[in-house]
Formats: C-alpha cells, structure tokens, sequence
C-alpha cells in the first residue's frame, strides 16, 4: 500500500484502521505521529489538504495560495479590527509555508505554565532536552552571512543606530540560499518543514497518510473516541462526496487552534470547564512599508534574517518579511492606476511589521453550520502599544533614509518624513481604523492540571473523552509571544512521549 493516498484512492463508505489516526501534519501533527511511528504503533495521518512535493513549488502566488492555504488564504478573525489570518492547509500544514523562525518559547512564559499548572515538566530545565530534540530534527541554527537580504540589513543597523536590541534568526534550515520563497513553499528543500523532516521520518517507520480528507467528526462509542469520519476532498472541485471512516485505539488532534476546538464542539466533548474554544490568542500584527531612495533589492536573501526586540517588556517587537509582488500589491491600501505606479518601486521596498503580544484573548464558536467562527477584540492598551510600535519602526526607516512609509492605517496611509510622525497619535482615536493581520494562533483547548479550568491534562489528554488527544497549539495556557513553531513540537513530543508510556492510554 502507498504511504500517501489521494482522493482517487478512496471509495465511498470505505473503513480503515490503525493503532492511532493523527488528524494534521504539521508542527503539531508530524511530530507526534513520527514519535508514535517509531515506537512501533500503526499511525495513520489525516490531512486535509494535498501532497505537493518539494519539485512543485514555484513563484506563482495566483497557482500556489489557492492549491496550499486553507481558503486561498481569504480567512478573518471578526473584531475590533478583523484580523485576516492564514493557514497552510497541505501536508507539512503551515510549517511548509511559514518564514521558518524557530525560537524556543521564553523561559518568563515557561516560568508562567509551570506556576499555572502545578506541573515542573513544563519548566524550561525540563523541556530543554524536547527543544533539542526537535531543533536537531529541523537543523535549528543561524542563517548564514551570504543569504541575509538588505531589508534585515536595514532593519540591523537602523535598530543599533536607534539603540534598539537586533537578534538575527535561528530557523529550520539546512543551507538556506535565501531565495525568499518561503510563503510558497522551499523551492530547494532548505527549509526544513515538517514536509521534508518529520513525515518522511514517520513513512520510514511504517505511517501512512490519507490526504485531501477531511475530519468532519469524531467516532464515539461508550463514552470513548474510536477513530474520525472524514470526507474525500475532491481536489478539481473542492466537494466533499466521498466518506471515509478511520478507525484506531486513538485519535490525536493537531487541526491548529481553529480546527481542533470546532472539531470537538460538534460532540460537545472538552466543554465541562467552559474553556474550550477560549483563550483564543493570535499575536496580531501590523504591517509598515518602507521606499526607499535606493534598490534594495528584498527579494534577494532570507526573507527574514532577524527581530527587533528593544521593546521586549512592553511585549512588542518588529520583524522584516518580504513577499512576492502579487501578495504584497494586494496589501496595499491604493488600487488602480495608483497601486501599479507604486509597485514600480518593489526593487526599493522594505516590508516589515509591529507585532504585540496578546494582552486578552479572544474565542472560537462552532457556526449553525458547522464552520469555525473566531473573534477577538484588541484592547485599548493593545492599540496604544501598536501606535507606539508603528511609530518607533517608522522612524528606524527615516533614520535609515527612506522617503516614504506606508503605514496600516485607513485614515492615513502613509508619510513622507520623521517630522509627520506625531500626525499617527493625532489621528489614531479608534481601534476600527487599524489593519492588523497574524499566522501565529494558539489557545483554544489549553493544557492544565485541573479539569475545571482547562480542556487537556497534562498529557494533552481531553479529560472528558478517553481515547482523544490535543497536540498543537491549542494547548498553549498562555500566550508565547515569539514565534510558536518550536513549541508546538516540543509540546507534540512531550504528548507522544506520555501516549506511549501509557500505551495509548491502555487502548
């Protein structure tokens, strides 16, 4: 049997079975069902979307969005602003799209869950091992000098002029050329996803994955989870004609932070405490484009080489991350004539954004039908800390001779010297004209020690539905603040880890 099935591969009705069914493939997903695989259990994957191998990837944004995110990436967080948010929906899941930073979760937040939880398993002495682990597993290091683009290097030394802290990126990669496509996909392998680390690591051990399938519910039977129904995918039409049941002595759900909580209120399962669905968190951020007077040339290296961190105790930090001309003209708040006579400056283009740790959750309901609704209000100190961030990373690119920023506001888009930089406090009274956008979601069905204030144990066991486990960021008790790709493995393997030892929870 082939390790990877396709729509064409499934028949209406059809039954399959396996020791454990692990729902998603990516930074979650893949490392569990990996760990599972080697220690000798029959893993099944479920993924939703395709299998596109590293030799598919290519520039287009027009052929690839639509092929590898979920929606062609037309999703939104509703609130005060909406947030549009994007997920990978292909194997590797967002690990296969995403720039690739791999920072361990700090060890203040580590300090918090130890403290929340009861639990020293969670401390940063005793998860140092996990991270290891998994950061030797994606070659977790440094980029190298050659591949770092001229926007980091503005961003670099704009922040040492400015006094602000500068840490270049650790990041799954194994000899990056820095070809600055990793929105769309690695086009050499460098960057080490799940798609090319971790899944062919669980084939070699005997898992196979079901692709284009979607989980549409669980199998529950006496109380116990006993496999998912899912819905062949069929991939020219998008419709869902084709049922197939998985059956397995356990299910793991790695959906991400939207799916995996809607995924369990369709059977009112994890709902005892209140809290599933809650504690939705997304590390909001906003956009801030700079022109400058001279190429730089940002499509040309890594497509981000480092973090801006001098704010780090107000929770703020800023980051660079260029993206092919189609995704950024999109972006932009002019149209027409006036949006192709901007983007003839694309070679002399810095884009970089704002991004604020979350200071108040948000939530996510199961609609009527059946679909994810997330919602999630900034606060007003959120709002005084972006204008505060939009202000400060203006000015590292006046001081570094740009002519013009672009800023995310609709009442004022844009300024042309450091001398307009108190007009952003004068016009910015309201949250609603702000525009905010995010890809770090986490929350949801957060971990704890006690079941009336958490979804999952310890284990990332649902504490109300034996035979289900959680293993993605919906664990997260709080919010991490830094890229959460790293933790999201740490986190799988520790689960993994725990369903072996306890054999599956004793089947």
């Amino acid at each position: 049997m082939s390790r990877i099935l396709e729509y064409a591969d499934y028949e209406d009705g059809q039954l399959l079975r396996a020791d454990v069914v692990v729902v998603g493939t990516g930074a979650g997903g893949a490392v569990v069902g990996k760990e599972l695989a080697e220690a000798g259990y029959d893993v099944l994957f479920v993924e939703e979307g395709g299998y596109h191998p590293t030799s598919s990837f290519n520039p287009f944004v027009e052929e690839s969005v639509p092929r590898m995110y979920r929606d062609a990436s037309a999703t939104v967080i509703l609130g005060k602003p909406p947030i549009p948010y994007v997920e990978g929906r292909c194997v590797g899941g967002s690990t296969t799209l995403n720039g690739g930073m791999t920072w361990r979760t700090p060890e203040s937040v580590l300090a918090e869950w130890e403290a929340i939880t009861g639990q020293p398993d969670l401390s940063s002495a005793s998860l140092d091992r996990l991270f290891t682990r998994v950061e030797e597993h994606v070659h977790a290091k440094p980029q190298a000098s050659y591949s770092i683009g001229n926007d980091s290097r503005v961003m670099d030394r704009g922040a040492a002029k400015l006094g602000f802290e500068y840490l270049h990126n650790i990041r799954n990669q194994d000899r990056c050329v820095g070809a600055n496509s990793c929105v769309l996909g690695c086009p050499t392998g460098a960057k080490r996803s799940t798609l090319v680390s971790y899944m062919p690591k669980a084939f070699e051990a005997g898992a196979r994955c079901l692709t284009l399938l979607r989980a549409d519910e669980l199998l529950i039977e006496g109380g116990r989870c006993r496999g998912v129904r899912c819905r062949g995918v069929n991939p020219r039409t998008r419709r869902e004609d084709k049922r197939v049941d998985v059956r397995a002595d356990a299910v793991v759900l790695a959906c991400g932070s939207i799916h995996t909580p809607n995924l369990l209120l369709r059977h009112d399962a994890g709902r005892p405490s209140g809290q599933l669905g809650r504690n939705f968190l997304c590390h909001p951020n906003a956009k801030v484009l700079a022109v400058y007077p001279f190429a730089l040339k940002s499509w040309e290296g890594v497509n981000q080489g480092g973090q801006v961190r001098g704010f780090r105790d107000r929770g703020i930090l800023f980051a660079e991350n260029f993206v092919p001309p189609g995704a950024l003209a999109a972006q932009l708040h002019v149209h027409g004539a006036e949006a192709w006579e901007l983007m003839q400056d694309y070679d002399r283009m810095a884009l970089t954004g704002v991004l604020v740790e979350d200071s108040r959750p948000g939530r996510v309901r199961r609609s009527l039908f059946g679909m994810p609704v997330p919602t999630y209000d900034i606060t007003h100190e959120d709002h005084d800390r972006f204008l505060d961030g939009v202000t400060h990373l203006a000015e590292l690119h006046f001081s570094m001779g740009a002519t013009r920023v672009y800023l995310p506001f609709s009442n004022l888009h844009s300024i042309d010297s450091p001398d307009e930089l108190p007009k952003i406090r004068k016009t910015q009274r309201k949250r609603s004209s702000m525009e905010l956008f995010t890809v770090h979601l986490m929350g949801t069905a957060r971990m704890g020690s006690r079941r009336e204030r958490s979804v999952t144990d310890l284990r990332g066991a649902v504490w109300d539905l034996p035979g289900c486990w959680v293993a993605d960021a919906s664990l997260f008790p709080t919010a991490v603040g830094v890229n959460p790709q790293i933790t999201i493995m740490a986190l799988a393997n520790l689960v993994a880890e725990r369903m072996a030892a306890d054999d599956l929870d004793r089947r």
